[in-house]
């Protein structure tokens, strides 16, 4: 019974990590920083917690007080999801790095804590029952928590989240932490040891209180679960939501006003779709891609890597109709979702693969004449296609004047542009040429601001003047883009400095450092 209860308790705590690091992703993002802040968080809880638990096994005795810590970590893990609610919001005002700290301690610290308080009572309890074989006792008991941790991790991962999304998933822990606690009452000693003065009045006083912590433990899961089967009606933005789910990848969740229809992945924007036209975009960014165009006027096939709520890939199928586009999304959910709620058509020209973009690009017999990356987000970049050899790789699978674009969320200059200035070098050190759109910039010409940065890099040398008058004549009306013919105007023509930032490669790409000063 003893292993087993360890067991658990190993599995409950490592499913309570990485839902945690999800948890604080809508408010603060699934960058380095969260994932760092949750990591220290826990060990820094199993610390005191091994601590505190062999103060309290060797002062009360671990039978007594084994049920009871069990107990109150159902109980801190059940309330975590009520306590994020005002945390986050907090949290997310104070920056990547100390507000993931912040919201780390306060709703998962005391539930991690009290999990590995369980060891050490452990290790006391199997002492109690003879010193002879203790090492051994002790470390088969940690090994069992391990093997438990190994279990949890996997189960959680591959399989719980999605399937039960957060908040229920956080609630289960909890309950089973919880049925664990009345368990460890059953341990054999603990319902006969009452031979010491003091120990009939403790013993029952600790299980007065593990029966009292589980029973908080269900009322407040039921109420959780009850709240999420009701769902939000509306989101912080008073946008009716009407599909949120959690995958491996995102909390994906689509909302609607009475302009747009919404996808967005944790706190990150990806669509705005207009609902009295599906092709029109009320983010502005997926228009400026159709700039690529410029740089590669007879354009037949296009891949976009990073699908979204597919604004960018339906409306060039729709304006171009002898091109061909290819889309790759890694998560299953979002082909769905855009195929539900936002009508993506299934068609011989419009193709979607679902994998991750750098492993099709590595795989990929096909040549493209624009490929577009569409798969950067303002809080996180999947570093590995942001480097010197993710664009060599795209090259290969480019016509030799042939067109890279992509679309990053940074600064044009000042301390918020290392994330642009540093892919401007990586993609510069593999492509002969590169041009610059600032999202709107001649409508708001603050270069030291956040903007959507649209960036073509290709080895075909085409004239500025070239350029900008395709752009203005609407590649002679090929175009219907809203507004395209005055997207030159936000062409950036400024000195990009470069030997403050590094080349991004496999080996060292910080973007999570990149976009940490942003």
């Amino acid at each position: 019974m003893l292993n087993l209860i360890v067991f658990t308790c190993g599995a409950a705590l490592m499913g309570l990590e990485l839902v945690a690091a999800r948890v604080l992703a809508p408010a603060l993002g699934n960058s380095i920083y969260v994932w760092g802040s949750v990591i220290s968080m826990v060990m820094l809880a199993l610390s005191m917690g091994y601590w505190l638990g062999g103060q309290i096994a060797d002062r009360w005795g671990p039978v007594r007080t084994l049920p009871a810590v069990i107990g109150g970590a159902a109980l801190a893990t059940v309330l975590a999801p009520l306590i994020a609610v005002p945390v986050l919001p907090w949290a997310g005002d104070l920056g990547p790095r100390l507000g993931s700290l912040g919201a780390s301690a306060l709703i998962f610290f005391v539930p991690a804590l009290l999990i590995a308080m369980v060891s050490p009572l452990g290790v006391r309890l199997a002492a109690e029952r003879g010193m002879a074989h203790i090492g051994r006792s002790a470390g088969g008991l940690y090994s069992v928590s391990t093997a438990g941790s190994i279990v949890g991790t996997l189960l959680t991962a591959f399989w719980l989240i999605p399937l039960l999304s957060l908040e229920p998933l956080i609630v289960w822990i909890g309950v089973l932490l919880a049925v664990v606690s009345v368990a460890a009452l059953a341990l054999p000693g603990v319902a006969s040891r009452s031979d010491s003065a003091s120990g009939p009045g403790l013993l029952r006083h600790f299980r007065l209180v593990t029966f009292v912590l589980v029973g908080a433990t269900v009322a407040v899961g039921v109420s959780v679960l009850v709240g999420v089967s009701r769902g939000p009606g509306v989101n912080e933005f008073g946008e009716t939501v009407l599909f949120s789910q959690d995958t491996q990848y995102h909390r994906i969740t689509v909302t609607e006003d009475e302009l747009a229809r919404h996808l967005r992945f944790d706190r990150s924007h990806q669509s705005a779709i207009d609902l009295a036209d599906e092709y029109t975009s009320h983010i502005r960014y997926p228009d400026y891609l159709h700039l690529a165009l410029a740089a590669k006027p007879d354009a037949q096939r296009v891949l976009v890597l990073g699908l979204g709520g597919g604004a960018l890939s339906k409306r060039m199928w729709r304006d171009y109709p002898d091109m061909q586009v290819d889309s790759v999304e890694i998560d299953p959910v979002v082909v769905d979702v855009a195929e539900r709620y936002f009508d993506l058509p299934q068609d011989d020209r419009l193709h979607v693969f679902t994998e991750d973009g750098r492993r099709y690009v590595q795989r990929c017999e096909e040549k493209y004449d624009i490929v577009i990356v569409d798969a950067y987000y303002s809080d996180s970049l999947p570093y590995h296609m942001t480097t010197e050899e993710f664009f060599g790789e795209i090259k290969t699978i480019l016509e030799p004047d042939g067109v890279i674009a992509y679309n990053v969320i940074s600064a044009l200059e000042g301390e918020q542009s290392d994330l642009f200035r540093s892919m401007y070098r990586t993609v510069g050190s593999v492509f002969d040429e590169t041009w610059v759109f600032g999202v709107q910039l001649a409508e708001d010409s603050d270069l030291l601001r956040n903007r959507n940065i649209v960036v073509l890099a290709t080895d075909t040398e085409i004239e500025c003047k070239e350029m900008l008058v395709r752009i203005e004549s609407n590649l002679d009306g090929a175009v219907s883009v809203p507004g395209f013919e005055r997207f030159g105007e936000d062409l950036y023509t400024g000195m990009v400095e470069m030997a403050d930032v590094p080349v991004l490669t496999d080996s060292h790409a910080p973007t999570d450092s990149l976009i940490g000063v942003n």
